[in-house]
């Protein structure tokens, strides 16, 4: 992800409903507290180390959390939704967004259809048992996982 472009802040001013200014603020504390760029690159200098590199994705066209491959199509989401409905199933958008990621082509530009037909009933029993055991540990997540609507 371009992560300098995340903490820059929003170029045109907007207003809500009731008329007042929206905040121009975007990531660029989040960015500074976590540093998901130096993470990065402290992971690929460990994987260096066994002759290993990261591989890299282009999120601009992959687009994994909007994509749904049993319709085979891409469906924009807000950034407040986590889940989403991928045919009879709901599922967490990361996970789900991971399972893509995993079942990508050879070339990491675009997700692998007939991988992810085959892989997914694998995935959902797994989504499905993790989701439970989380609802189970007695501690609050961040609102970005979405654990706690499904309460």
């Amino acid at each position: 992800m371009h992560f300098k472009g995340l903490a820059k802040r929003a170029n045109e001013t907007k207003t809500t409903i009731q008329g007042k200014i929206q905040s121009k603020k975007r990531f660029g504390k989040s960015i500074g507290n976590h540093a998901p760029a130096m993470l990065v690159e402290i992971i690929n200098q460990k994987l260096g180390y066994t002759k290993q590199t990261i591989q890299k994705v282009n999120t601009i066209t992959f687009r994994a959390s909007q994509y749904n491959h049993v319709t085979n199509r891409y469906e924009k989401k807000k950034l407040h939704q986590r889940w989403s409905q991928i045919g009879s199933h709901l599922v967490q958008r990361d996970l789900y967004s991971a399972f893509l990621l995993m079942n990508s082509d050879t070339n990491l530009q675009q997700p692998n259809q007939d991988l992810c037909n085959k892989t997914f009933t694998t995935f959902l029993e797994l989504h499905n048992q993790h989701i439970e055991d989380l609802k189970q540990v007695k501690k609050t997540f961040p609102l970005s996982m979405g654990i706690q609507q499904i309460k």
